[in-house]
């Protein structure tokens, strides 16, 4: 991927290791990774930086990423709400949001984030 071609995904995660294996995951996609592990960094990040899609571990430890998620709706961003909780009342009130439960594979990752940003599918392994 050519780097003027580089989609932006922005990680929204509490947990380093986890924000450290879906930030390699997607690097390994040739896409540039912003992550951020809280409420307040992730707010800002969305009020300034540009990016294409964004993927949100709805619980930020003991904050709700709901801010976040209206912010990303305002902004026409595209994005997916992981969590390992229960997640329907989420999906009520963001019913065009593709919800997912954690935990999640590192090739369903890629998948996911491939259908946010209209990527061609990965090629099949030889």
């Amino acid at each position: 991927m050519q780097e003027e071609d580089c989609k932006r995904v922005l990680v929204v995660e509490d947990d380093p290791v986890v924000a450290m294996v879906m930030e390699d995951a997607l690097q390994a996609m040739g896409l540039e990774v912003l992550v951020d592990l809280n409420l307040v960094d992730a707010l800002n990040e969305v009020e300034a930086s540009p990016f294409d899609a964004a993927m949100i571990d709805v619980g930020l430890r003991g904050e709700n990423a709901w801010p976040v998620m209206v912010a990303l709706q305002k902004r026409k961003i595209p994005f997916v709400v992981m969590s390992g909780g229960d997640l329907t009342a989420l999906a009520e009130e963001f019913p065009q949001v593709r919800m997912i439960n954690k935990p999640v594979s590192v090739e369903m990752l890629r998948q996911i984030v491939r259908d946010l940003l209209a990527l061609p599918p990965a090629p099949p392994h030889p």
